[in-house]
């Protein structure tokens, strides 16, 4: 089976940005419409920016609307409502290549982000409140499986993404997350490299049980509630069944297990992580509304 490796070179910021003065911007800023995807570049994904080993500039290589929205308003894609398009992939997909002036908080930064799609696009929005449903993360009876991430400046920053024996991406400096997965929608194992805090892994871990229930790509995601009471920063992997985006079978019916042997995600977090998801009731979430946008951004 192929299998394609995605790193990302951020980490997720976490909270729920305030409208803000319309004159913090970027130092410098370039959107405009791109082309196809090239390689593994993942839809959306960011380089540098506050807290990277590049805090002065960011790039996005490629974002639907709904991407960069979902990171100037810090909100997982699934809060994002608007017309078809801007979710479209292969007609409205932009790059955005910024300027940060010196020692911009994280803050500051999704500020100047809106701010720009605001005068870019003309994005006019409004919040509304909605459901999902919703876990907690707890520790399991037989305690943490976790060790806690020690910097190494030995692994480089550049270059391929290197796959040790066990199939796992070893995650470079300013990494956070990286997958390798089964190509082309296909069940499989799912192996996940990570380097964050217990809050940063639930902010994502919805993305994790979607992929487990075969949901296709951007559908709802569940969410998870940090009560494992574990500080600090770790490294880990998780590896478990599922598919990334796959069409085949009923959307919502979980993998039981692949041809390979990876378990189901519920018992790897178990047995991998020491830790358990535990189902509550429905959690209430913002969701950023859009009213109207264009769809040609006003020129640099």
């Amino acid at each position: 089976m192929k299998l394609a490796v995605i790193v990302a070179l951020f980490t997720p910021c976490l909270g729920f940005a305030q409208a803000g003065d319309a004159k913090v911007k970027f130092e410098a800023a370039s959107v405009k419409p791109t082309g196809s995807a090239a390689g593994n570049e993942v839809s959306g994904g960011m380089r540098g920016g506050p807290g990277t080993t590049d805090p002065g500039r960011i790039t996005i290589h490629r974002g639907t609307l709904s991407e960069l929205l979902a990171r100037a308003y810090d909100v997982q894609r699934d809060q994002i409502s608007g017309p078809d398009w801007i979710e479209d992939r292969d007609t409205h997909v932009y790059r955005i290549d910024a300027t940060l002036p010196p020692n911009t908080t994280k803050e500051q930064f999704q500020l100047m982000f809106q701010n720009l799609l605001a005068e870019r696009f003309h994005v006019r929005l409004h919040r509304e409140t909605k459901t999902r449903s919703g876990y907690e993360l707890t520790v399991a009876a037989g305690g943490p499986k976790l060790k806690e991430w020690t910097p190494d400046t030995s692994v480089a920053v550049a270059g391929k993404p290197v796959i040790d024996e066990k199939g796992f991406v070893k995650l470079p400096p300013g990494s956070g997350l990286a997958l390798v997965m089964p190509q082309g929608g296909g069940v499989g194992a799912i192996r996940i490299s990570y380097r964050q805090t217990m809050a940063e892994f639930c902010h994502g871990l919805g993305s994790e049980i979607n992929m487990a229930n075969r949901t296709p790509i951007g559908g709802e995601q569940p969410r998870v509630i940090d009560k494992t009471g574990l500080a600090g920063k770790y490294e880990f992997t998780l590896e478990f069944a599922g598919s990334f985006g796959a069409k085949e079978g009923e959307p919502g019916a979980p993998v039981a297990s692949d041809p390979t042997g990876a378990p189901d995600l519920f018992t790897a977090v178990e047995k991998q992580l020491g830790l358990k998801l535990v189902k509550v009731k429905d959690i209430s979430v913002d969701i950023v509304v859009v009213d109207s946008a264009d769809k040609v951004p006003v020129e640099n």
